[in-house]
């Protein structure tokens, strides 16, 4: 630890119970005092099963995991690296048998299907294509229409994450609009897609646009 600064030595050995947030510019060394952070846990005897290593995606785990991969490592229990859509996906696995029957899914006795952002917009595509297609829906609209499969799934996202009901997507929509009247439409074409797609969920056990991890 020779090469670390004097505020990297501060946060790398902070008392245990101590709650730290760190922020700073690109290579300004905030990983490298998140790695030697854990490996003062562990050595400071904090049990390696009782510390979640939590980043947004799983190449941010490298340098941790060469850490705790390393074969210089004392034996003991496993530090639990994750990542938000990795944590949200055991969450969900854990308490599925509790939740589903209430969430309304048809078949809460099987496992649910997780969806990754490219399957959720395959299956978005399969019900919207012959909706767009075969009944003229989003006639207006120019963009590439996978572009609109994923606006659709994120609107649903966006339900969920500020809370209200995926059945006021449409209406939200709507009420901002200013412009063309004759646009309105295609909100509650977004609308019927948006439910259609989270019925298909409900019979068929896909819980929700988790990101596989």
């Amino acid at each position: 630890m020779t090469s670390l600064s004097l505020n990297q030595r501060q946060i790398i050995e902070s008392p245990l119970d101590s709650r730290l947030f760190v922020s700073g510019m690109a290579g300004t060394g905030k990983t490298t005092a998140g790695v030697e952070r854990i490996r003062f846990l562990l050595d400071q005897g904090v049990p390696a099963d009782s510390i979640l290593l939590l980043t947004p995606q799983r190449t941010l785990q490298e340098p941790y995991l060469e850490l705790l991969e390393s074969p210089t490592r004392m034996a003991g229990g496993e530090v639990t690296p994750a990542t938000i859509g990795g944590l949200a996906r055991r969450m969900c696995d854990l308490f599925w048998s509790f939740a589903a029957e209430e969430a309304g899914f048809a078949r809460p006795e099987q496992p649910p299907i997780f969806l990754t952002l490219e399957t959720a917009q395959y299956y978005m595509a399969h019900l919207v294509r012959p909706m767009i297609e075969e009944q003229g829906y989003f006639d207006s609209v120019t963009i590439n229409r996978n572009r609109l499969y994923s606006q659709i799934i994120d609107n649903l996202n966006k339900a969920a994450i500020v809370g209200f009901p995926h059945t006021e997507i449409g209406a939200r929509l709507d009420s901002a609009w200013f412009g063309d009247p004759a646009q309105r439409r295609v909100y509650a074409d977004a609308q019927e897609c948006a439910t259609l797609f989270r019925q298909y969920c409900l019979d068929n056990n896909p819980a929700g646009f988790l990101f596989a991890a």
